[in-house]
């Protein structure tokens, strides 16, 4: 038996043990040990596999055409909120969800939103203490204030025009732009944190454009950041 034969048997098996038409890629790469690699060198990218399997392939959502309704997209999110000893990451929603972060962070505007808006969800009786939770992470994370309050004695170099004495490193204020801001750790090959800006989402995208199906023709600064195709299969002649 050759290795595509292998991989497709592999895939079949999975989906007939979940009683399902189709396997999202991590549970088939979870379940059968096959590397993205060997999928890439073998057939192009997973849904060829999925294709050549005879299941059916997950679409794509789009804007004009999305596969959830944005409630849908909340109730998957909120579901996973309420999982015991649940955490608020992009991971743990990965791990534990059927439909990816960035599926929810295009349709919400980032992951702070999408948690937000899942939070308005919930049950303020019954879920105060995950509300709580989600005050915590979303709130800005602002540098500690300086206290203005004057002090009850003045020093007698100041009250002799001496020289001032440096701030403390207690109150001291990191001036805005020069404090690294680091996203959820995901140690994704070669990437320790997830992105938090759109750099790091074309950096992201960069390491699995081949995989997801897409040509990348070229990366500038400004808007649009890339611009890439992706074959869609549709009606003969189209």
């Amino acid at each position: 038996m050759n290795e595509k034969q292998m991989l497709i048997e592999k895939l079949q098996g999975i989906a007939k043990e979940l009683g399902a038409t189709t396997v999202a890629r991590h549970e088939f790469l979870r379940r059968s040990g096959a590397s993205e690699r060997r999928i890439q060198r073998l057939f192009g990218s997973y849904n060829d596999l999925v294709l050549a399997s005879g299941l059916s392939p997950r679409a794509f959502p789009t804007s004009d055409a999305p596969t959830y309704f944005d409630q849908d997209l909340l109730n998957k999110v909120v579901r996973v909120l309420r999982l015991p000893d649940s955490k608020l990451t992009r991971v743990f929603f990965e791990q534990n969800a059927s439909v990816s972060t960035s599926a929810c962070e295009r349709r919400f505007g980032g992951w702070i939103n999408t948690i937000k808006a899942a939070g308005e969800l919930l049950k303020p009786d019954e879920e105060a203490s995950l509300l709580q939770r989600i005050r915590e992470y979303t709130a800005p994370n602002l540098p500690p204030r300086k206290a203005t309050t004057p002090s009850a004695e003045t020093p007698e170099d100041e009250e002799e025009g001496g020289p001032p004495q440096p701030e403390s490193a207690e109150h001291a204020i990191v001036p805005a732009g020069l404090a690294n801001l680091y996203g959820d750790f995901i140690n994704f090959r070669g990437l320790q944190h997830a992105p938090v800006n759109e750099q790091g989402v074309v950096f992201l995208f960069g390491m699995i454009c081949r995989e997801l199906g897409y040509v990348v023709e070229i990366v500038k600064p400004g808007f649009p950041d890339c611009e890439a195709k992706r074959r869609v299969r549709g009606k003969p002649g189209m």
